[in-house]
């Protein structure tokens, strides 16, 4: 709630449990009142914190209209039906933006015990208060304000720490969030989108109800991983961008699929078909292997990258990268390129072809389908 029944409730309880009489006084009343909250049912405990039942003591002067009149926590309310008699009270505060609160008030005959109730009611909250109270005797009014204005700095203060950390640690929170979302977009990796990498494409009840909730909350943050979300499964779906996203780790292809909502064999199926036409020979040595094996057999295997110039068995540079490409997806199988490359030469393919696929240099694959 945006003004919590507490600061509501202490204002027009103030008012309730002035008597009927306005006579002056030097002494205040001391009461003693137990107040309770009871919240709606399907309200997670803990939600109120600090709102269960309590017993506190306070010192009301004889007549606290006119204070209740510059008491800023009333500043946007207006108390409606107020209705008084020896043994009982009832009124409607009515707040700003929706907020409203019904007291009743019930005394004995003597005026020194009542049962309190108030139901507050902001947007879809309602809360309900159940207030007892004993007068124990007289007491010093001034004093009484006094401590009572201290305390009510004290905790002001404590508020103002808690709300300054609190906004603090959601500023750091946006920031981090966001950041992520950057880099899974720089990096191809679904994994740095937090929950926009698990729900962005899903429409399940538990990932709508987050996203929503993420756009009221931190609606910078939905806007721009969103976005970027957005952008990632884009590019997925382009064979530079599939290539990239499994480039370090094949599971991410799959982590990609499920982001953005995508089959990743037909996706595949697609892209292949494309690099065929287009004749993106390194896509192909690296992701489509139906159709790099026919051109592995006729432009890799068996050749050098060491042999002079002119030799035959010299591997075109048209053919290179689509050769390592080839060689880095099936150096650890039994591959039909692998089986055809000279005996004395397997060894040294599996292992020059990780270190291409790793970004080595192209020094590193001397000898890599043989001399």
């Amino acid at each position: 709630m945006k003004k919590t029944p507490s600061i509501i409730a202490a204002a027009v309880f103030a008012l309730a449990l002035s008597p009927v009489s306005s006579s002056a006084a030097e002494d205040g009343q001391l009461w003693e009142v137990t107040s309770k909250m009871e919240m709606p049912e399907d309200m997670p405990e803990g939600m109120m914190g600090g709102m269960g039942k309590r017993t506190f003591t306070m010192c009301r002067g004889e007549d606290e209209r006119d204070a209740l009149k510059k008491d800023k926590d009333m500043k946007d309310c207006e108390i409606k039906d107020l209705k008084q008699t020896d043994t009982k009270v009832s009124m409607t505060a009515v707040c700003k933006e929706g907020r409203t609160a019904k007291v009743e008030i019930v005394y004995n005959k003597s005026r020194s015990e009542y049962k309190g109730t108030m139901r507050v009611k902001d947007g879809g909250d309602e809360m309900t208060m159940i207030t007892t109270g004993k007068k124990l005797g007289t007491c010093d009014v001034k004093k009484a304000k006094a401590e009572q204005t201290a305390k009510i700095e004290k905790h002001k203060a404590m508020g103002d720490e808690l709300m300054a950390q609190h906004a603090a640690a959601m500023k750091k929170s946006e920031k981090n969030q966001i950041k992520g979302c950057v880099k899974g977009l720089e990096t191809m990796n679904p994994g740095e989108f937090g929950l926009y990498g698990s729900c962005f494409s899903r429409k399940d009840k538990d990932c709508t109800s987050a996203l929503a909730s993420y756009a009221t909350s931190q609606p910078k943050v939905a806007e721009e991983c969103s976005a970027r979300a957005a952008e990632f499964c884009e590019l997925y779906q382009t064979p530079d961008g599939y290539h990239k996203t499994g480039a370090e780790d094949d599971d991410r292809r799959r982590s990609a699929a499920e982001m953005c909502g995508v089959n990743q064999d037909n996706l595949l199926a697609k892209l292949c078909k494309g690099a065929s036409k287009a004749e993106a020979f390194e896509f192909i040595g690296g992701n489509c292997p139906s159709q790099a094996k026919p051109l592995a057999k006729k432009h890799c295997a068996g050749r050098s990258y060491t042999v002079k110039e002119g030799d035959p068995r010299r591997v075109d540079k048209k053919w290179f990268k689509f050769c390592v490409a080839v060689a880095g997806r099936h150096a650890e199988g039994e591959d039909e390129v692998v089986r055809e490359t000279p005996k004395d030469a397997k060894d040294e393919v599996k292992s020059e072809a990780k270190k291409a696929a790793k970004g080595a240099a192209v020094d590193a694959l001397k000898g890599l389908f043989g001399r």
